[in-house]
């Protein structure tokens, strides 16, 4: 009974398809445009967030020492810098070595010539605070290590990491609200097209209820058509996210890496994906739901 049954919504379901024509066509195209759109932006996003971690943890805080500690003082330091919560590690740079990388960082240093110029040992921090972290726990940092005895200042691009996680935040917002608003077209798309398929089906749908037929043998063929044209929808979307991801990465990654380094423009992971053509199925049946709700309140096509 129960494999008859399955069997007979399942074809009256590939029937639906088969003859969902136009609005079949227009609701998967329709659907494949807006969750196309969605996973670029996630794409751009998921890059961006890796960039931005990457760079954030790379991020170094300079403690420049006072003038009168000496190598072994300046060895003591790190080690008291080391010992801060929130440190990955740290290193010692000569008062040699700062101005070698001042000279380079001024082009030439012209204005660092001069008799009497003295620079100061200095510790470099790498600390283990990201971008995921609050804006206060890096500058809790930064100022536990100006506490550091010998410590005379830290210099820390916070102001920068502080713009990066504002926009990266940004991204967040505008990627749920793009999200929510193709969820609905997806959905509005997915319920017309069902909408029109009853309209076409509407005798032979009459002629199941006389013979007694239930809610639930009429509802289940529109369900799966639903899921159908969201599934649908998801793999023409993915599929094309993947030709312009092979067609573009490389672009992206050549244009971006001059002023930031080598970077590779990495795809989304398969995790995501799955979940995208689960989304595109349940969008489906949400769709078709409304519209197969509507049909039983009515009670009539």
């Amino acid at each position: 009974m129960i494999v008859a049954v399955s069997s007979s919504v399942i074809k009256h379901g590939l029937r639906s398809l088969r003859h969902g024509g136009l609005p079949l066509f227009f609701a998967v195209v329709m659907s494949a445009l807006g969750l196309f759109s969605m996973t670029a932006f996630g794409t751009l996003l998921w890059n961006f967030r890796t960039l931005s971690s990457a760079v954030s943890e790379s991020v170094a805080a300079v403690a420049f020492l006072d003038l009168d500690v000496d190598g072994a003082g300046a060895q003591e330091v790190r080690a008291r810098i080391q010992l801060l919560p929130g440190v990955d590690r740290c290193t010692v740079m000569t008062p040699d070595e700062v101005l070698v990388r001042a000279r380079r960082g001024l082009r030439g240093g012209a204005a660092l010539e001069g008799a009497g110029l003295q620079m100061p040992w200095v510790v470099e921090v790498i600390p283990r605070v990201t971008l995921q972290d609050s804006p206060e726990a890096r500058a809790a940092l930064v100022t536990a290590i100006g506490g550091v005895a010998g410590v005379d200042e830290v210099a820390h691009p916070g102001g920068e990491l502080a713009r990066v996680d504002a926009l990266l935040r940004l991204m967040y917002g505008a990627g749920g609200f793009l999200a929510v608003l193709i969820a609905l077209v997806v959905v509005v798309v997915v319920s017309n097209a069902v909408r029109l398929m009853v309209l076409v089906r509407k005798d032979e749908i009459a002629i199941q209820k006389l013979v007694g037929a239930s809610d639930a043998f009429v509802a289940a063929p529109l369900m799966l058509t639903g899921i159908a044209q969201g599934i649908g929808g998801a793999l023409l979307g993915l599929l094309a996210l993947g030709v312009a991801h092979s067609s573009l990465a490389r672009v992206v990654g050549v244009a971006l890496s001059g002023t930031m380094g080598a970077l590779a423009f990495e795809p989304l992971p398969p995790w995501v994906l799955a979940l995208v053509v689960v989304g595109g199925g349940v969008l489906g049946v949400v769709g078709a739901g409304l519209s197969v709700w509507r049909l039983l309140r009515e009670g009539r096509p």
